[in-house]
């Protein structure tokens, strides 16, 4: 029986095409279950990094506020010939950064048969912490749109031949959003999801229950170092705040949600989660999820009427964790599956 299940409906959509030329994920026989395919993330040792690649660029841009913050990328040419292939821009998942390990994988797959590549910092993340006192959080798209209008019009040899993006977890949420914001006027040519929350109450609340209590206190320490960097601006009160907060559903309770307008984490997550708006992409879109993954609970992607929007592309695998995907051959599926989706939709 195949891992993958496409759950589209429609039988003459384009999607089950395009899902076809996909191959079905076989997780590694050492490495099932969602936790250890979750896990699996650590294993990674890529070789791409700055030091290896000296043809990389640092990309600084500064933001409209007064004083600007700079946000911060790296580009990476493809080191085979590329021919027409697009950039790929790469947005992160919560405590991760440009050169996180599952970032720089995912860039030395893609650089190695042909894509450019930017892997991008959130505002405040990575090499951006240093030079960005204000903060991002997954509905702010605003800091998208100002990267993409940059692309185009400072460095046209680096879209020449179009845009796509790939995010991860909730990289994925910001992304979807501004996708749905932006319609038929997305900068974006292609992208894809992989282990996007969609609804961030529900994931919140999934964390806060039994064993993934471990995976909330580890992206809990993660993101309160973010946000208490000595460039951040706070308040006494918002610093003693996030020093005492015990879980992400507090954290965005009494942080996020309040310091963006919002009267608490239940305002701010239905605001902000990229479930309510999927139907508003017009960008081909590929999502892929697993039904074990320990964050991202499945009936919430299995819930979903995909065949109302023929631009998304669901891919509901049998396991695979959180951003994992270790297959049988020790590589990451999610890699290939990205890049077989661009070759097939562009």
């Amino acid at each position: 029986m195949s891992e993958v299940t496409p759950t589209h409906a429609n039988v003459d959509s384009p999607a089950p095409r395009c899902i076809d030329s996909i191959d079905p994920f076989e997780p590694h026989p050492l490495c099932r279950g969602g936790w250890l395919q979750t896990l699996s993330v650590k294993w990674l040792n890529p070789q791409l990094d700055l030091q290896s690649r000296p043809d990389s660029i640092a990309l600084s841009l500064p933001d409209d506020h007064s004083p600007p913050d700079e946000l911060s990328g790296h580009y990476f040419p493809a080191t085979q010939s590329s021919g027409n292939k697009p950039l790929v821009t790469v947005f992160h998942g919560m405590g991760g950064h440009a050169l996180s390990r599952y970032m720089r994988s995912l860039g030395q797959h893609l650089n190695a048969n042909g894509f450019d590549v930017l892997l991008w910092n959130h505002r405040g993340a990575g090499q951006s912490a240093a030079n960005c006192s204000r903060f991002h959080h997954p509905g702010l798209t605003a800091d998208i749109c100002h990267l993409t209008d940059h692309l185009k019009a400072q460095r046209p040899e680096w879209t020449r031949n179009g845009l796509v993006c790939v995010g991860f977890s909730l990289g994925a949420n910001v992304m979807l959003k501004y996708l749905a914001e932006s319609g038929s006027k997305s900068s974006f040519d292609a992208a894809v999801s992989v282990s996007a929350p969609l609804d961030m109450q529900i994931t919140s609340r999934n964390l806060r229950t039994g064993s993934n209590r471990v995976f909330d206190q580890y992206l809990l320490t993660k993101q309160r170092s973010e946000l208490l960097r000595s460039s951040a601006k706070l308040t006494n009160v918002e610093r003693a705040t996030l020093e005492s907060v015990a879980s992400v559903w507090e954290l965005d309770d009494q942080f996020t949600g309040p310091r963006f307008g919002y009267d608490g984490a239940e305002d701010y997550y239905a605001e902000n989660s990229a479930i309510n708006s999927l139907h508003n992409i017009d960008t081909p879109t590929l999502l892929l999820h697993a039904e074990d993954d320990p964050v991202v609970v499945p009936y919430v992607f299995e819930g979903i009427q995909w065949e109302r929007n023929e631009a998304l592309h669901p891919m509901l695998c049998k396991s695979g964790g959180h951003t994992g995907f270790l297959d049988r051959n020790r590589q990451r599926w999610h890699e290939s599956a990205a890049m077989e989706f661009f070759e097939s939709v562009l």
